[in-house]
């Protein structure tokens, strides 16, 4: 009996092996984003000093808290998470996003609670001049 040709070739199985296509590669410089949930006011604030220092960019201004709080803040204080309205949005390369993770896994909790409340302290401390309410 052998091979059967069919008229549709279509309907005929081919020989030919799929091909896998190559993975895409990944950018090394690729910058992680992170939404950081924040109330009405702190937002307005953010808005107003970002117009003002970095012409409007509030995802750049708080981006420079962010890195602000794992460069000079040394105490972390627990805050309270609640998902917000608002959000912030930090993009930081895959060094600083792994420390975080450092400290979400110390702490036992998300990236984004972690940064959010790295942020919080370092908003708190620049705000208020250098002090926060752990070191008074």
């Amino acid at each position: 009996m052998g091979k059967v040709k069919h008229l549709n070739p279509v309907l005929s199985s081919s020989n030919k092996k799929t091909i896998e296509p190559q993975k895409r590669k990944v950018r090394s410089d690729k910058l992680h984003d992170i939404k950081i949930p924040v109330d009405e006011p702190m937002d307005m604030i953010l808005r107003r000093e970002s117009r003002r220092y970095w012409n409007g960019s509030k995802t750049a201004f708080g981006t420079e808290i962010l890195l602000f709080g794992l460069e000079q803040v040394l105490v972390y204080p627990d805050v309270t998470y609640t998902d917000q309205p608002y959000t912030v949005h930090c993009k930081v390369d895959h060094e600083t996003y792994q420390k975080i993770g450092d400290y979400a896994a110390v702490w036992k909790c998300s990236v984004r609670k972690a940064a959010h409340r790295i942020f919080i302290e370092a908003y708190k401390k620049r705000q208020l001049g250098g002090v926060t309410d752990g070191e008074i």
